[in-house]
């Protein structure tokens, strides 16, 4: 009787487990601490605050990140497959709480890898079209980058940060918005 619940059952850990880390936004630290040791060397500190707080999952778990969002696109599709299925079965209830669990994983499939997709991105990075998402793409670059700050002695991160530095346009944006390279402190 009960079977047709099984496979609603990953979904919905899935859900329960990852997804309130990675839609929350609680970074590991105090805001406090990240927002001082970013205004030692950024001038728009604030801003890279605030974005690396929005995706602190995607920055601290570079290396499974896409793991996870493409687990979340999955379990979503499924979710919704199967709020169909118990809607056509006359499972209301069933079918509404695998809509509402589809819908959470899909918000996270869209937050968890979202910086480093971002600046994977040809569109964002040329963003010709729209501004915003050309803005987005510079904040994303500056975070990868400014990450590395928070854990100096993360070789990974440090990794990660020194090959995003190596773009071209990063070495531009480096140099209006870190110290280090040259951006003023007014």
């Amino acid at each position: 009787m009960n079977a047709i619940y099984w496979g609603a059952v990953l979904p919905v850990l899935y859900a329960i487990v990852v997804a309130p880390h990675a839609l929350i936004g609680r970074p590991d630290m105090p805001r406090v601490v990240i927002k001082k040791t970013l205004n030692d060397k950024w001038n728009n500190a604030e801003e890279l605050a605030g974005y690396i707080i929005k995706y602190w999952m995607a920055f601290a778990y570079p290396v499974t990140s896409w793991k996870k969002q493409r687990n979340s696109v999955i379990l979503y599709l499924t979710s919704f497959f199967l709020g169909a299925v118990y809607v056509s079965k006359e499972l209301f209830m069933a079918g509404m709480i695998l809509f509402m669990i589809g819908y959470i994983l899909y918000h996270m499939s869209l937050r968890v890898d979202r910086p480093r997709s971002v600046y994977a991105s040809p569109e964002f990075r040329e963003g010709s079209d729209n501004e915003s998402a050309r803005r987005e793409w510079e904040l994303a670059a500056m975070s990868i980058v400014a990450f590395s700050d928070l854990y100096p002695d993360d070789k990974p991160l440090k990794d990660s940060s020194n090959q995003v530095s190596e773009d071209g346009d990063v070495k531009l944006l480096l140099a209006k918005h870190r110290y280090d390279n040259g951006a003023s402190w007014l």
